[in-house]
């Protein structure tokens, strides 16, 4: 949970020296707000009162006095009277957030700056001397909404008559939206959703329990998809799509009335995985009740890639992160006429609408082909209501692959530019669980590793079970739990290694690591063990005691 931060109004008659004065007096992060900057409250809340573990400028679309260089939601450039970017591609707002975090960094770059005695207003020189400083500041946009940064009074004049025609409810609904979403979420999904966040925070609903009705939803999914006619799949379908709108539903309201918690991330990443494979089960265990289909093996295949395709998809991003923390970067000197910053921007022209539609479209098409969660569970619908189990893993397992190259093709040509060294970050080192190594095999592929590792061992698990019949029939119940057990193991590995955590010894212990439990399953289908035991074991280890775990173990962090 965060709290709001102070504000700081600054005006042309402050100074470098007053602001580090009371960012150094300060107990917590502080905002630091141009006098002259007309921004309505929820844009200020994202600096106020959103949880961040840097420092954040607000910054605006790009216009003709585009004055910041925003790269990868960075700033990396800006501008004052003494100073010029290379290139610009978004407008400083006049607000700022500086985090206590990084203290020891701004106060030096505020230092050294303020002996260079530069000309401009404080709040510029401020920014300047930290981007200069390569000290990590944020990009928060500033969409949907005017605003205005002017001396002029007559501009923050008609910028305040404009802001008073907005509906600030609505802007918060339109802020609550998830960046980066995919073709289906933001023109279908998240337009529904929109109308349900705005009940459910009418009526005092939290995200966690949005959540939890949303898994619900998703289960009931899976349980009419297991009665395998053609109404309970049609029904089934319906429920899935109903369950992804619900979904939304508790983000937009974390990001509507700004209450974030480490278990309420934890919550709606889990029971998504938990959602999606038990439509999987409750679809192959339906074909086989209704129709004497035999489609074990293509649910555990599906399974198994989506597991390997979420993975890297997660690693390949925290890599990234951590490969980035870990350059030592190079500071520009505060007054130089070079901020270091080679052009890249393509100029387009504003008047060439073809030009505009043409990437849009590719922009579009690109974010349906990485076939993201919306995509997927519209396919899973599609293809269930149409045609049944069969048709859905036939198709997903090929939709799955095509994504799969096309979004690794890129991911490849980038790592294949990296040098040939690990990363001093145990992100990946701690999703191995092989019991015997602490540190990851590969250098610059690291991120595939995981993914790797996880594909070898399902792999064989589902060769075992295919070889010995116990992907078949009602043996095929159990052989699916033990592998979505295993997989949902390996989530968990993941989400707690994105916050430098670690499963407790006695866990992975009793876990066995994949040599010991690739050893336990030969051993049992050479010895004839009903795998039903071994199911309810992994199931209730790695689904429920790993889960509570989890839970009390954040919140006596969080009551400490």
């Amino acid at each position: 949970m965060s709290t709001s931060k102070p504000i700081v109004k600054v005006n042309s008659t402050n100074t470098l020296a007053d602001l580090l004065k009371h960012f150094v007096e300060a107990k917590d992060d502080i905002v630091l707000l141009d006098q002259n900057s007309v921004i309505t409250e929820p844009h200020l809340q994202l600096l106020t009162d959103f949880p961040r573990s840097s420092s954040a400028a607000l910054v605006g679309k790009a216009t003709e006095t585009s004055d910041t260089l925003v790269r990868a939601t960075q700033v990396v450039s800006a501008s004052s009277a003494s100073h010029k970017p290379t290139e610009a591609n978004r407008v400083f707002t006049g607000a700022i957030r500086l985090s206590k975090r990084q203290a020891p960094e701004i106060t030096k770059a505020l230092e050294e700056a303020i002996a260079r005695k530069a000309k401009g207003h404080a709040l510029d020189l401020l920014l300047v001397a930290l981007v200069r400083a390569t000290v990590k500041v944020e990009a928060v946009e500033l969409v949907a909404a005017p605003f205005a940064r002017s001396e002029d009074e007559s501009i923050r004049a008609e910028t305040t008559k404009a802001l008073s025609k907005i509906k600030i409810p609505m802007l918060r609904l339109k802020l609550a939206n998830r960046a980066n979403d995919g073709f289906f979420s933001v023109f279908f999904l998240r337009r529904v959703s929109k109308l349900l966040t705005w009940a459910a925070v009418k009526v005092g609903a939290t995200p966690n329990q949005v959540t939890l009705t949303s898994f619900a939803i998703g289960l009931y999914a899976a349980f009419l998809f297991a009665q395998g006619d053609t109404w309970s799949l049609i029904g089934g379908a319906i429920l899935l799509q109903v369950s992804i709108i619900v979904d939304c539903v508790d983000g937009e309201i974390a990001r509507y009335t700004r209450k974030f918690s480490e278990l309420g991330a934890w919550l709606d990443a889990i029971t998504d995985r938990v959602k999606e494979y038990a439509v999987f089960l409750g679809l192959a265990y339906g074909a086989f009740v209704q129709n004497g289909q035999n489609l074990w093996v293509l649910a555990a295949v599906l399974m198994a890639i989506q597991t390997f395709r979420h993975l890297s998809d997660y690693n390949f991003f925290q890599v990234v992160k951590a490969r980035t923390a870990e350059e030592i970067p190079v500071p520009v000197d505060y007054m130089a006429e070079w901020d270091g910053i080679t052009a890249q921007l393509e100029k387009f022209d504003p008047e060439d609408k073809n030009a505009y539609t043409k990437r849009r479209i590719r922009y579009w098409l690109g974010k349906i082909v990485i076939f993201p969660i919306g995509e997927r569970w519209l396919a899973i619908s599609f293809t269930a209501a149409v045609g049944g189990a069969l048709f859905t893993f036939t198709a997903l397992p090929l939709l799955a692959l095509f994504s799969m190259v096309w979004v690794y093709r890129v991911r490849i040509a980038k790592t294949l530019v990296l040098a040939k060294t690990r990363i001093q970050s145990q992100v990946i080192a701690r999703q191995l669980d092989l019991g015997f190594s602490t540190k990851s095999f590969l250098t610059r592929f690291d991120w595939l590793e995981p993914s790797l590792l996880r594909a070898v061992e399902l792999g064989a698990i589902i060769a075992l079970f295919a070889a010995t019949g116990h992907l078949e029939g009602d043996l095929g119940v159990a052989g699916f739990v033990i592998l979505f057990s295993i997989a949902f193991h390996h989530y968990d590995n993941l989400y707690r290694s994105m916050q430098n955590e670690q499963k407790p010894k006695w866990l992975s212990v009793l876990g066995l690591s994949v040599p010991g439990r690739v050893a336990l399953l030969v051993l049992a289908t050479i010895l004839g063990w009903n795998l039903t035991f071994i199911a309810a074991y992994f199931s209730l280890l790695f689904l429920v005691a790993s889960s509570f775990q989890w839970v009390a173990s954040h919140r006596a962090r969080s009551s400490s």
